[in-house]
Order: C-alpha cells, then sequence, then structure tokens
C-alpha cells in the first residue's frame, strides 16, 4: 500500500472512530461507525489445559473445533477499512496449530492489514516455526508463559507434554534468532495473565525476560470471561480483583463494544466480544453475509437497544462486569466530516429499508 493510500485510510479510520463514539453517546442503534475487527480465531484446537480458560481444564467449549479456512479469511480482511491494533489471530486456541496460519498472516498483510498479532503458549515455537514468524510479515506477538517458576507456571497451564523448561527454552530461541536476523518485527512481549497463584516474582520476571530481549513484558489484568459461569472463574483472580469480578453488573453506561468491534469465530461466525467462547450471541455469519450487513442487521440492532435500555439479559452479558463504558452525552454534536467523504463503508438510509455498501 502506497504513502498516499495509506494516508486515505487512517482519515477514514479516525473519521470512522469519532463516529463511533458520537453514535454512543446519542444512543444510536443503526450506525454510520463501522467497526474494528479485533480478533479472527484462526483456530479454537489447543494443546493445553489451563485453568482460567473455558478451553482449558474443565473445558466447558461445546462448539465444534476447527480451523479457519481460506474463503472466510480473505472474506475478512479484503477491502475492510477498520482493524483494532493490532487485530489478533487467535481466540480460543492456539494459532499455531493452524497449519495455514503463516500464509494467512501473510496475505492479511498484503491486503493492507496494518497491525497483525497472535498469542502463542509458545510450547509450538519451535526453530522452523519461530523462522517462519520472522519472515511471513507478522507484527506482534505475545509469548504467554504465566509464571515465573515452573511450580506456578504448571499450576496453571496443565500438560503432560510441555514443561515450563521447554516454553522457556522456546521463547528464549525466538527472542535470539530475531536478534540474529536483525529484525525489529515482529514486537515481542512476554506475558503473565496475573492469579493467585503466579502474583509472587513479577518484577524478577519483568527484569528476566526484558535482559533476554523481550520489547515488553505485561502483566495482564485477569479476566473472568464475563462471569458466564456464576463467578467460577472470578476464583482464580488476585484476592483484590474477587469481590469486584463477582458484583452485579453496573447498567449505567452501556457496553462500548457493542458500538466499536467484532471478534469472528473460526467458522465465520460473528460475536460481540472475545469472552464469548461458545458463540452464544452469534450476530451473523460470514459465509453468507457482508460484515457491514451484519453490523446493521437486525440481532446488533436489537442487541444496541437492549443495552441501551437496560434490559440486555442474554447469557454472555447479564452478568458482566468487564464490559467497557462510559458517560453519554445525548447531546453531542455529529462530527464535521462523514465517513463517504473518504470513500468508506457507510449507510445510506432508504425508502426500502438500509442500503449498505463499500
Amino acid at each position: 500500500m502506497n504513502d498516499s493510500a495509506m494516508t486515505l485510510r487512517k482519515a477514514r479510520t479516525l473519521v470512522n472512530a469519532r463516529w463511533r463514539e458520537h453514535e454512543y453517546h446519542i444512543g444510536a442503534t443503526v450506525l454510520r461507525g463501522m467497526p474494528d475487527v479485533f480478533a479472527i480465531e484462526s483456530t479454537n484446537y489447543c494443546n493445553l489445559k489451563c485453568v482460567m480458560c473455558p478451553r482449558g481444564e474443565p473445558d466447558l467449549m461445546e462448539r465444534d473445533l476447527g480451523s479457519m479456512s481460506d474463503d472466510v479469511f480473505r472474506k475478512i480482511v479484503d477491502g475492510w477499512e477498520y482493524f483494532a491494533e493490532p487485530v489478533w489471530l487467535h481466540l480460543f486456541g492456539e494459532p499455531l496449530m493452524h497449519p495455514r496460519l503463516f500464509d494467512q498472516i501473510e496475505y492479511a498483510k498484503q491486503a493492507g492489514v496494518p497491525n497483525v498479532g497472535i498469542s502463542t503458549n509458545a510450547t509450538l515455537l519451535t526453530k522452523m516455526n519461530s523462522a517462519k514468524l520472522l519472515d511471513c510479515g507478522l507484527d506482534t506477538i505475545i509469548l504467554s508463559i504465566d509464571g515465573h517458576t515452573k511450580e506456578a507456571y504448571e499450576q496453571i497451564r496443565k500438560s503432560t507434554t510441555f514443561s515450563f523448561e521447554t516454553v522457556c527454552a522456546n521463547v528464549r530461541a525466538f527472542l535470539e534468532l530475531r536478534r540474529r536476523m536483525h529484525r525489529r518485527k515482529p514486537q515481542a512481549i512476554v506475558q503473565i495473565i496475573v492469579m493467585e497463584e503466579n502474583r509472587e516474582g513479577l518484577d524478577e520476571f519483568r527484569a528476566e525476560w526484558l535482559a533476554a530481549g523481550a520489547d515488553e513484558v505485561r502483566f495482564k489484568r485477569y479476566c473472568a470471561w464475563g462471569n458466564q459461569e456464576a463467578g467460577s472463574f472470578a476464583d482464580l483472580a488476585p484476592a483484590e480483583a474477587k469481590a469486584l469480578l463477582k458484583d452485579v453488573r453496573p447498567r449505567a453506561n452501556p457496553c462500548f463494544y457493542l458500538w466499536s468491534s467484532v471478534v469472528v469465530a473460526w467458522d465465520g461466525r460473528v460475536v460481540p466480544c472475545c469472552f464469548d467462547y461458545d458463540a452464544v450471541v452469534t450476530l451473523g455469519d460470514l459465509r453468507t453475509q457482508t460484515l457491514a450487513e451484519i453490523w446493521n442487521g437486525e440481532k446488533y440492532v436489537a442487541l444496541r437497544a437492549a443495552e441501551l435500555a437496560g434490559t440486555n439479559d442474554n447469557p454472555l452479558c447479564k452478568n458482566c462486569v468487564e464490559a467497557p463504558g462510559f458517560a453519554r452525552d445525548p447531546s453531542q454534536a455529529a462530527p464535521a466530516a462523514d465517513v463517504s467523504a473518504f470513500g468508506g463503508v457507510v449507510y445510506q438510509p432508504a425508502d426500502s429499508g438500509l442500503a449498505l455498501g463499500i
């Protein structure tokens, strides 16, 4: 993508973000602003059983297992302007288990997706896979270790095959290969999801992995998956976070996700957020619809209306205290520029209903 096209795309993205915020403020349910694609689930196969994951131990996921086809993947990235920074090619699985992950990353970069990222448990981060990740155009990689010691790690990431020592060795080898190849990308983030079992030794963990060549060490806030399981995941949170995660959902501010972003499961189904591990709130299917059609379709419009009215009581949302939101100002003026002024995706009211175009 040339500089002129990149400048135009950035202008559209900025105007689009302003429209999304404005329409959240005024309580619109049919939107001019189009969604960022936040995550594309490459696969929901996984080779670990992690205690904090619905795909782990116990395995709560009931939907089918599979990997995203090239046809569905290309339908998502071809011609779409709006992606999160980064857009993640993982959700409830280990992305390195997808047999065409490297090809799909390369395709996304050729299609102009600005920042493509994955999070990996590093069990399959072999020398060959490391080299492929360094060559395919990947922008960001999260290397999830989730423990400073063998004991803490193996209490959380359960496996009969992969050890703490193996994972740490894989990560060190990847960082060293990147250094030897003089690559600045992908940005390498070593991460711990902070839980009661692994909260000790965080300062030492940071120092160790920065010294090993990580660009950043991130301590991720614990997630209870919207409390869909009546607080069971909240029990694993650090002590000071448990009460908050088990609290009653505040209804004052609607969830901004419904005005800002989408998540796509491996089979093309669109769900409102990354907490929806079983796709219980499926809002459309990219095998038969476009993303623009889904975003202003009947199911999304009804869900926004229920969220605004405080009556959103579906299994995903009813107990969630992690939904982002902010105080709304219904009198806020509309942005001066329309997305259509830059040739982006926009809706136009029509006598026959809603006309959507790209």
